[in-house]
């Protein structure tokens, strides 16, 4: 109701004295800074306070900011950052990377980036799906090649020259039992069965430990398979162990006893294994691709069975039978119902080289490449594979989501790790890196593309000219979603383009990939990634419209893209009518003379006859409006003053005659007005046509109680308008105006004008006392006034709507085609 209520004790003292910034969050919870060191919080009716620890007299809160997940910020004055998430606070301080504690602002973007201003400077807070586990962490310095879980939260991993490390989540530590570091320092690969031991695939051998969950009081068995470097291991459906050799034996242990299932004649190193539902095992090689093996090898697919490369790094069996397979040069490839399709960086992968293969919850695969980690959904692989869609854009990771390499390990296999708990474990040149596969609301996801310039034949801009906008002032520039200036024209001869167009960001604007289409040339858009410009060494003569869109490092695109339409000219003998009409010249040229003589007087006379007739029906139209408004108003004065001389005794009889010949005169004078603005040549425009509905308005309205607004645009499309159609059109108006004040009873009354490519629509509402519209003068177009101005819209091809119900106002709109030719 316009007032204020203070707000009281209720809240605590604190609030009283000295309130900071206030914030009102997405769950409509009331955020108030306060004191030397409070932040309260109301929800509901309770109050809630958090106390922000102090090192300085005065830490208060001097700005609050919320993110789109619902995290609430707050700046202190000396303390860094502090976190409200969970009911719990937390803080960032200059010990944690911020440039400084004294922070004076926040904001945070449309991208979910967090703006700290500070003393020292503007720092950027994002956040990020992955941690990473190095030196720091305990796990030193170069490459991972195994992971595997030993337990919830127990992770080891093997890192080749140091052995074999281990984690309970608070760090790594070096599993130094029976000297394992000194006698074993290669660990390849690492695989947990299904009895709780781990094998251990080394250069010398392969381990054997009982209990992973104590590895100081473990018993080891050391090693089968001696002198065997083992750099894959799989898990036998029967409770035994494969184990792939680097020199390309096959080893499989049962029931205690290892042996040779399989040596292939042309021997490439095993780098991955898999097992299918109906028992037969997949074999991945370096180089010589892919077996199926089931007692005795049962095919063979390499590069000439569909195969990208021969090179196996990866192998996924996923829950619905297709095996995914990570290849090194060819990309991602997946076999189903004996087809194998092939995704590579052509459509949308970053490498083609894909080392590891696990998938999320959600149906995504998470792929570890050679330039990071790739997230992408197994539905858009299958549309892929399908034809329905000719690239998929997948969520990227690298450097700038944290990894310190982006380079993922290969060769040895499993080198991923899914836990427990749902995370994706990756191993690295550098440590580990463990993704978190819940995704992280963001307001936007992509930034809009720009186009920032346009070269034709590689020369300045300025040779050129966009109608209503100079290209060489501004480099050819057009953002996206400002209306489009006009149409760029390219003269004759020049037929080399390049366009350049960028999408603003601060999240990993390096990996924003673009897609651009030519309309007019490209059948479908052409996926450019990273690239940001796009070259077309040969446009032919004719009209184009050229479109970029831009999508994020996390696969979603922003439709909101930029467009530029232009035209290729050409000289006019090079067109092929041109040519056309030069041969049915130079081959009828005698006979053909006499033809297009008398065609060109038959067309003169026609036009000379449609002149006539259109001045003829002009003339009958100013006849007519001259007897019909100029001849009765005359006569009307002309017995006015005839009953003034009868009258002249009575000297009120001959002021009221006086008066009723001074409106008769006025009306007279603004019919001549309206007679002489419809002929007259200069008011043939659309703008000219509004001017004058306007300029009516303001007279009509002049002097009385009823209020007149208008919204009439001032940049009408120039459109030129026949004298019959623009007068019709003033008389709808005026018919409606007049209306509005003698009969309505409005208080006020507004004109409004809006046009389109080729209509017009004018609308006259009112607040007056409206009226039951009747429903049968439309169809016998009664002379009435309702009548009269269906009848003028009908005769320039319009229409004219009616909407009004007793005490509700009346709406009158008129909507006119521009380009309506009268039969």
């Amino acid at each position: 109701a316009g007032k204020f209520k203070a707000v009281t004790d209720e809240a605590g003292d604190e609030l009283l004295r000295d309130p900071h910034a206030v914030l009102v969050d997405q769950s409509v919870r009331l955020w108030i800074a306060a004191g030397d060191d409070f932040v309260l919080c109301r929800e509901g009716q309770q109050w809630r306070r958090f106390r922000i620890a102090r090192h300085l007299t005065r830490p208060y809160v001097s700005s609050l900011a919320e993110e789109p997940d619902g995290t609430v910020w707050a700046g202190s004055m000396s303390e860094g950052l502090v976190v409200f998430t969970g009911g719990k606070l937390s803080t960032i301080t200059a010990s944690s990377g911020l440039s400084d504690n004294f922070v004076e602002s926040l904001l945070v973007d449309r991208e979910g980036n967090i703006w700290v201003g500070t003393a020292a400077g503007l720092n950027r807070l994002r956040h990020i799906n992955l941690s990473v586990s190095g030196p720091n962490e305990g796990l030193g310095y170069g490459a991972v090649q195994g992971l595997a879980e030993m337990a919830p939260g127990m992770i080891w991993a093997g890192k080749p020259g140091d052995g074999l490390y281990e984690s309970s989540g608070k760090g790594f530590n070096l599993v130094n039992v029976a000297d394992l570091p000194r006698r074993f320092p290669d660990v390849n690969a690492l695989l947990k069965t299904r009895d709780g031991a781990c094998w251990v695939g080394c250069s010398q051998g392969l381990l054997r430990f009982q209990d992973p969950r104590s590895p100081s009081e473990t018993e080891v068995e050391f090693p089968a398979l001696p002198d065997v470097n083992v750099v894959a291991l799989a898990a036998d459906g029967s409770n035994g162990v494969w184990a792939g050799a680097r020199d390309g034996a096959l080893w499989r242990m049962v029931d205690g006893e290892w042996s040779v299932q399989t040596n292939f004649s042309q021997p490439h190193a095993i780098t991955a294994l898999a097992q299918g539902t109906d028992g037969s095992l997949w074999i991945g090689t370096e180089g010589g691709g892919m077996y199926r093996f089931k007692d005795t090898v049962l095919d063979h697919l390499d590069q000439s069975r569909g195969l990208s490369s021969g090179v196996i790094r990866a192998f996924h069996l996923d829950a619905g039978g297709t095996l995914w397979i990570g290849t090194a040069g060819g990309g991602l490839c997946w076999l189903r119902d004996g087809h194998i399709s092939t995704c590579t960086t052509r459509e949308g992968m970053p490498d083609n080289t894909i080392s590891q293969i696990l998938e999320d919850d959600s149906g995504r695969l998470w792929l570890g490449s050679n330039r990071g980690i790739a997230c992408v959904k197994k539905t858009e692989l299958e549309e892929l594979a399908a034809g329905k869609i000719h690239a998929v854009y997948p969520q990227i990771f690298g450097h700038a989501e944290g990894m310190p390499s982006e380079e993922c390990t290969g060769g040895f296999f499993p080198a991923g790790l899914k836990t427990q708990s749902g995370q994706l474990w990756f191993s690295t040149m550098k440590g580990i890196v463990v993704a978190d596969p819940r995704e992280h609301p963001s307001d936007e996801s992509a930034p809009a593309a720009v186009l920032e310039e346009v070269l034709v034949d590689g020369g300045s801009s300025s040779e050129f000219r966009i109608s209503g906008f100079d290209a060489g002032g501004t480099n050819g520039s057009l953002k996206a979603g400002e209306p489009e200036p006009g149409m760029l024209s390219i003269p004759p001869g020049k037929h080399r383009a390049e366009f350049s167009y960028t999408a603003p960001s601060f999240i990993a604007p390096e990996r924003i990939r673009f897609r651009y289409k030519l309309d007019g040339l490209d059948a479908d858009w052409v996926d450019a990634g990273t690239r940001r410009s796009a070259f077309y060494n040969y446009l032919p003569p004719g009209e184009y419209r050229f479109r970029v869109q831009s999508c994020s490092s996390e696969g979603i695109w922003n439709q909101n893209g930029a467009e530029l339409p232009f035209r290729v000219l050409t000289y006019f003998w090079q067109t092929t009518w041109f040519r056309i009409l030069m041969g049915v010249l130079l081959l009828g040229l005698a006979g053909g003379t006499a033809r297009v003589i008398e065609k060109n007087k038959l067309q003169r006379r026609l036009a000379q006859l449609e002149q006539e007739r259109a001045l003829e029906r002009e003339r009958s139209r100013i006849a007519q409006d001259l007897h019909d408004d100029l001849g009765s108003s005359l006569a009307h004065i002309s017995l006015l003053s005839s009953l003034m001389k009868t009258d002249k005794e009575q000297p009120a009889l001959v002021e009221k005659h006086a008066d009723k010949i001074f409106k008769s005169a006025d009306q007279t004078v603004r019919a001549l007005e309206e007679i002489v603005w419809a002929v007259r040549p200069g008011g043939d425009s659309l703008q000219s046509l509004v001017e004058y509905i306007a300029h009516f308005a303001n007279e009509l309205f002049e002097g009385n109680h009823t209020r007149c607004r208008l919204d009439l645009p001032h940049d009408l499309p120039a459109v030129t308008l026949l004298p019959e159609i623009r007068h019709n059109m003033f008389l709808v108006v005026k018919e409606a105006l007049t209306n509005a004040l003698k009969h309505a009873g409005a208080t006020e009354v507004r004109v409004s004008a809006k046009a389109g490519a080729d209509t017009l629509e004018i609308v006259v509402q009112d607040d007056g006392k409206g009226f039951h519209p009747p429903t049968h003068f439309l169809a016998k177009k009664k002379r009435d006034g309702l009548g009269n101005m269906q009848h003028r819209a009908e005769a320039i091809g319009g229409r004219i709507e009616f909407r009004t119900l007793p005490g509700k106002g009346t709406e009158v709109r008129l909507i006119v085609n521009l380009n309506h030719e009268r039969p």
